[in-house]
């Protein structure tokens, strides 16, 4: 006997973080419909973001998101890190 599973992975939706752990702010993306697939860019506003839970901003490690050069890690306080390849 054989049991089909099925997974579905959605890309989470994009969430901009500001403030400092522990007191950080969350606020949807402006652009509706924005996501954060496995690539780390939000889908409609471009931003870097984790495509383990959406967010953007101070969340991450990275202080100089938009200049990234190369291949740099990148960890969230979600707990993923990850190598933005840039």
């Amino acid at each position: 006997m054989t049991i089909a599973i099925e997974t579905e992975l959605k890309a989470p939706r994009h969430l901009k973080v500001s403030g400092v752990s522990p007191s950080l702010g969350f606020e949807p993306c402006e652009d509706p419909g924005c996501v954060v697939p496995w690539e780390a860019v939000a889908s409609s506003c471009g931003r870097l973001a984790c495509p383990i839970c959406g967010c953007s901003g101070t969340n991450l490690s990275t202080i100089q998101l938009s200049h990234i050069h190369g291949d740099e890690q990148v960890r969230c306080t979600c707990g993923h890190t990850w190598i933005q390849h840039g």
